[in-house]
């Protein structure tokens, strides 16, 4: 009953973690945000947070999600988050890009992806997830953050998707951070894995837009 009502909800660890390294301020851009979970997480940092998402009936799950839980604040736009708006040009003070990925960090809970994934899935989602995160650098104001995060435990789409954007975006460096939850430091960012982690298996690394 109190679910329904909205005073309580679920979140994965990981999530939870990856939403506790953002910092607050005035306007957050999540880029790939349904379900809606992060994006209700973070409706208490800031002033709005503005949700993406490219599917409308996945839209949809993030409104009855923030309506849930009772965030006003919470503005979802059906849109691709690889497709670059100008209406959007340095907007937010911050843009969590959490992107599609393989989900290796997850296979606890979704074992048939050990069987339906393949390795030229991968280079897929390597391609998806660079442009989103190029796609979406370009909305955060200078000196605001950028975020990106996977479910994903491999270096493919962690390490190496941060380290070509860093190569391409001269305007950006990478920010350390803190976590309370037990993680592995990465060359870029952290990465949380299930026997250190509570079972969680993510990544997420900070960027800050030079001012």
């Amino acid at each position: 009953e109190d679910f329904d009502k909205g005073v309580y909800t679920f979140q994965s660890i990981g999530s939870v973690a990856i939403c506790s390294v953002i910092g607050g301020g005035e306007k957050l851009l999540d880029a790939c945000a349904a379900p809606g979970g992060k994006s209700v997480n973070l409706a208490d940092k800031f002033q709005s947070v503005t949700a993406f998402e490219l599917h409308a009936h996945r839209a949809e799950l993030i409104k009855d999600y923030a309506r849930r839980m009772g965030k006003e604040n919470i503005t979802v736009v059906c849109r691709d988050s690889t497709v670059f708006g100008e209406q959007y040009s340095q907007t937010f003070d911050a843009v969590l890009c959490d992107c599609p990925c393989s989900g290796s960090g997850v296979l606890k809970d979704n074992p048939d992806i050990k069987l339906n994934r393949k390795e030229s899935d991968i280079l897929s989602l390597n391609d998806t997830q660079s442009k989103i995160l190029n796609a979406c650098s370009k909305y955060v104001k200078a000196g605001g953050e950028l975020y990106y995060s996977t479910c994903s435990v491999l270096k493919a789409e962690n390490e190496n998707i941060c380290q070509k954007f860093l190569r391409e975006n001269p305007d950006f460096t990478e920010e350390k951070f803190s976590c309370e939850l037990p993680h592995e430091n990465s060359a870029l960012g952290v990465t949380f894995l299930p026997h250190l982690s509570l079972g969680a298996g993510f990544f997420v690394c900070k960027f800050r837009r030079k001012s």
